[in-house]
């Protein structure tokens, strides 16, 4: 339609050019299946009523050229690889992104089999191939290609099936993104990871064997011993921190669930009061509250309420919690407030900002993760001033309908 109305425009066809926009305005709100498929043979109508016919095909000569230039411009300056397969599974379009991502060249692949020139284990390609036929769609689904030199490479493919207008199958389309080099970085970084646990809770363990020891020397209040005690617990909670992030790596949809937010965060308020006796607690909570987040979201809501006390200098500390839904129902902002000196202002960037920078350094990874956390959830955060005198951090979350 966008083709069509801005040829007519450059040929100077007004009247054809309204007749054709009114027609469209007056299908506009019809479904867009039923627009995509009716829709067309009405333009057509217009055209012959409106403009003589070698007009009318120069103008629909003209789109056509034009739609194809525009996708064979996309086709080949895409980042990754676009195959189109015959109903066999043989090679039949070969981009320029699948040729640096596998090596071989269009006129090497052209009508071989998809799934023996690339696939590690054919099998996988050929049952994929079995799934466009049923008329299914692949999303981001991993598995192992090869490249022209041998080198096994870790892959994503999305593809969807393409039909003719009986509706029988007549091939599919894949899009493939080469994933080595992020698979390669998870695996050394957990590898890492978990090394470091381990080393970190043996030592600890260690050192807090030796310094039970010699507090048993000293007095009980023992500022040294305190302090060393603390610094202990701050190694641990960071080790942690450092698993909890690790679950984060590599999080899609499928790994969100509903989480009863309302009931979640009362039972970590009972918590603040058991662990803070002096600590004011307000709550403006609908009973229920289900909301769509990662399985780490309570652990976000727990650093969020601790650093609302841990650092409020209050006689008596405040914390409040209440919650907004927007009025389609779809989204709801849930906010926490203290009374405390407020969040620092490099602080507060960490919880909003999009990279870690010297300007951005967070005293812990605690901040850290809590913003991945939402973003992992599908929310946002933001942090303003609180009307109790400190700071409010705000968590925007979907709710769960269904």
């Amino acid at each position: 339609m966008g083709t069509l109305f801005r040829i007519l425009s450059e040929e100077g066809h007004t009247e054809a050019q309204q007749a054709l926009l009114s027609t469209y305005e007056s299908r506009a709100t019809d479904d867009r299946k039923d627009l995509t498929e009716e829709l067309f043979s009405e333009f057509i109508t217009v055209l012959h009523e409106q403009i003589d016919t070698r007009a009318e095909v120069d103008i629909l000569t003209t789109s056509v050229e034009r739609l194809l230039d525009r996708f064979a411009a996309v086709v080949e300056t895409a980042p990754v690889g676009i195959l189109v397969v015959d109903e066999g599974g043989g090679i039949q379009v070969w981009n320029d992104g699948a040729e640096r991502i596998f090596g071989w060249s269009d006129t090497e692949v052209q009508s071989q089999p998809y799934p023996r020139v690339l696939s590690e284990q054919p099998e996988a390609v050929e049952e994929f191939l079995d799934r466009l036929r049923a008329g299914e769609k692949l999303h981001g689904v991993e598995t192992r290609h090869t490249h022209k030199n041998g080198a096994v490479l870790d892959v994503r493919i999305w593809a969807a099936p393409i039909r003719t207008q009986a509706e029988s199958f007549s091939g599919g389309v894949f899009v493939i993104s080469d994933i080595t080099e992020q698979k390669q970085r998870e695996q050394r970084l957990a590898v890492l990871n978990r090394v470091l646990r381990h080393n970190i809770r043996n030592d600890v363990n260690v050192v807090r064997g030796h310094l039970e020891l010699l507090a048993e020397e000293r007095a009980e209040d023992d500022e040294h011993v305190e302090v060393m005690h603390d610094r202990l617990s701050n190694i641990v909670e960071l080790s942690r921190t450092a698993r909890n992030i690790e679950q984060l790596q590599g999080t899609d949809r499928s790994e969100r669930a509903t989480i009863e937010l309302g009931g979640m965060l009362r039972e970590r308020l009972e918590r603040l009061r058991a662990e803070s006796r002096d600590v004011d607690v307000s709550v403006g909570l609908p009973e229920s509250l289900p909301v769509i987040g990662h399985e780490l979201l309570p652990y976000a809501f727990d650093n969020v309420l601790d650093n609302a006390i841990e650092h409020n200098d209050s006689d008596t500390p405040e914390v409040a919690i209440s919650s907004e839904v927007t009025p389609s129902g779809s989204h709801v902002t849930v906010h926490v407030e203290d009374n405390g000196p407020g969040l620092p202002p490099t602080e507060r960037e960490v919880l909003t900002s999009e990279t870690e920078t010297q300007l951005t350094h967070s005293s812990g990874l605690g901040l850290w993760l809590t913003r991945w956390i939402v973003r992992s959830s599908e929310g946002s955060i933001t942090v303003g001033d609180s009307d109790l005198g400190g700071t409010r951090v705000s968590v925007r979350l979907r709710v769960q309908t269904d």
